[in-house]
């Protein structure tokens, strides 16, 4: 070797050092996010991975909750999501802040993140959540193949999901709504007498259809500059609340449990057609017989349906990608409805010991100890 190649060769050998030791160069990969699991796109997902995933799903229903040991492990995930819809002696005061709220981004983070790690402890496969990027036309399929998600309803059996791994007689429902959680839907009452298996109506809407978010709507969200105003529930104008934009809501949210909390009628006026709509697009629901036929995902009890979780987890990708253009900012610090101030203990998770419970504690989905595959 020659004196100047020697010369470039120790040159180089240093380069890499000092870089490797300021941080600086052309790398931008931090250390501290190289063990982060990484939630990918449905799309992307291997037939190892789909699989994984299912079987770990299909896992939690023979393992009893650490939490109540009268109900399996998925179950458990469903009751609460149940609960949070309950009303405490005839008002709101008593609630999970998981819908209508501030609390909803947050909530559903560290009850998604609870989830993942079950899945993970019961299978003892390296899976994650995988996000359904609705704005892409060619996920449908991939979703609901006959080894994922399953497919449609079937109208000749109440429709029942007949396909794939979590259809009629291999996937047991049974935590369901009730009297009390029917009021909650304006027009949407369940069927009195629940099934217990999958029941979808893909876009079904009563007289009328729903579609699933395109592009265009995801992006005027994300610009919402604002992350939620007063008075901090589903009547705050969407242009100045990123979160009832991106949740869905419309109309008034009254103070008390006969007021009536939810308006699910799509309507085209709406600014979003995002998280509640996919709920719908998804359960649908349909006149039969003189009663209504509402889906799994168009209920309270939405967790019973798998789909659940891949639908939450692009919701919460979503909450990432607003961050990273508007920064992690949370609204209110106080004053809001219980649970949902930035330092709040959300409901019901005061068991976790890591502190990881408050909206302020989640802001960064690193510190839960993943991320996303791409951030639109």
């Amino acid at each position: 070797m020659t004196s100047t190649h020697h010369l470039r060769s120790v040159l180089g050998a240093m380069l890499i050092v000092v870089t490797i030791l300021t941080g600086t160069g052309c790398s931008t990969t931090d250390p501290a996010t190289t063990t982060l699991r990484t939630r990918k796109n449905v799309l992307s997902l291997s037939a190892q991975e789909r699989a994984d995933f299912v079987y770990a799903l299909k896992k939690m229903k023979t393992v009893k909750s650490p939490y109540d040991s009268s109900m399996n492990y998925y179950d458990q995930f469903v009751y609460w999501h149940l609960k949070a819809f309950y009303c405490m002696g005839g008002d709101m005061s008593g609630m999970y802040p998981a819908h209508q709220n501030p609390g909803f981004l947050p909530w559903h983070r560290v009850y998604l993140d609870l989830f993942e790690q079950a899945l993970r402890s019961v299978s003892g496969k390296d899976v994650t959540i995988p996000y359904w990027d609705w704005t892409q036309p060619s996920s449908v399929s991939t979703v609901f193949a006959a080894d994922f998600m399953g497919g449609d309803g079937d109208p000749s059996q109440g429709y029942a999901v007949t396909s794939g791994p979590f259809q009629k007689d291999s996937f047991q429902v049974r935590i369901f709504d009730t009297d009390d959680i029917d009021s909650i839907f304006d027009d949407v009452d369940t069927d009195p007498n629940p099934v217990p298996y999958l029941v979808r109506a893909f876009t079904k809407f009563k007289d009328s259809s729903v579609v699933l978010p395109n592009a265009a709507e995801m992006e005027q969200t994300l610009n919402i500059a604002t992350y939620d105003s007063a008075p901090w529930n589903s009547s705050v104008d969407s242009a100045l609340s990123f979160r009832n934009a991106l949740e869905g809501w419309r109309g008034t949210r009254g103070d008390t449990c006969e007021d009536g909390l939810m308006d699910v009628i799509p309507t085209p006026a709406r600014r979003s057609q995002q998280h509640n709509v996919v709920h719908i697009w998804v359960g649908g629901v349909v006149p039969s017989g003189g009663k209504v036929i509402a889906g799994n995902m168009t209920q309270a009890s939405s967790p019973n349906d798998p789909v659940f979780w891949i639908h939450h987890a692009n919701i919460d990708r979503l909450w990432s990608a607003w961050m990273k253009r508007h920064g992690r900012t949370y609204v209110p610090v106080s004053g809001g409805p219980m649970g949902a101030n930035l330092n709040d203990v959300m409901a019901p998770f005061s068991f976790k010991t890591d502190g990881k419970n408050t909206p302020a504690s989640v802001t960064d989905e690193s510190v839960l100890g993943y991320k996303y595959e791409v951030l639109p």
